[in-house]
């Protein structure tokens, strides 16, 4: 006879016991945003047709949790901090777009080359947006691509406010080296970098990932001090002469600077 495997099983029990749970837990978010006001735990059981106990025992755990909160003298259950802060976090990233959104298109034209604005996703940069230069001979890049934190500026910025150990731990395991074969490999040299270019306000980056191309980039730095994204300047080698890159880290830096104040900065 075939024995049943019992870790297997259970595991899927849990997960179906789960899932069904996280369900319920939404019903009852949904109910109380259509109602718009506290309910008792009563309500939500004849409304959601669930059991009593299973509406009790949420209702103890997402007010532990602070997704629910207990209103008035009656104990009557609302949304608590908790969705409140999920929802200023959502608010604070469509900010981040929407003002990033309009200070890329102002920085690229004001210098007429390719502007991109990016974030650290999962231990790589990520181009959320990105507006294509004026000039007849540019750099084109594509949003939503990922670049290793060791080929680009802006990336090496993104991770900056990293301890050593962690660095340390990320660029072991991430650095690959670049198509132009010119990126640094070192972790100790990269972890230099990141510091130097965090503690000037600026980045510079030629040749490193592509032949005959550079970037120079900025951070933009939120309420708390971090920074949570990168305005970088695109160019091919021979605009990123002293000169004229002096010119560009002037504007990147005066736009990330007007970014970050807008978004709380000090």
């Amino acid at each position: 006879m075939a024995r049943r495997a019992k870790g297997s099983a259970d595991g899927e029990e849990e997960g179906a016991s789960g899932s069904r749970s996280v369900r319920r837990a939404l019903e009852i978010f949904e109910l109380m945003l259509s109602r718009g006001e506290p309910l008792a735990v009563v309500e939500i059981v004849q409304s959601l047709k669930i059991p009593k106990s299973t509406a009790y025992e949420l209702a103890r755990t997402l007010t532990d949790a602070g997704y629910l909160e207990r209103m008035g003298k009656e104990g009557r259950l609302f949304l608590g901090r908790k969705l409140f802060e999920l929802g200023m976090m959502y608010r604070s990233q469509i900010d981040l777009l929407k003002e990033g959104s309009q200070v890329v298109e102002a920085l690229r034209d004001r210098t007429g080359e390719t502007v991109q604005f990016s974030v650290l996703e999962n231990e790589m940069m990520l181009v959320l947006l990105k507006e294509e230069g004026s000039h007849p001979i540019r750099i084109i890049s594509r949003v939503g691509s990922r670049v290793p934190i060791n080929w680009a500026a802006a990336a090496r910025l993104l991770v900056s406010d990293f301890d050593d150990a962690k660095l340390q731990d990320m660029l072991k395991r991430t650095i690959v080296q670049s198509p132009s074969g010119k990126a640094v490999m070192e972790v100790e040299k990269l972890i230099q970098q990141i510091r130097k270019f965090r503690r000037q306000g600026y980045a510079v980056e030629i040749n490193e990932a592509n032949d005959h191309a550079g970037c120079v980039a900025a951070p933009v730095i939120d309420a708390s001090g971090r920074c949570i994204a990168a305005i970088s300047v695109v160019a091919p080698e021979q605009r990123l002469g002293k000169a004229n890159r002096d010119k560009l880290i002037e504007a990147v830096r005066a736009a990330a600077d007007g970014l970050s104040h807008r978004l709380g900065a000090p």
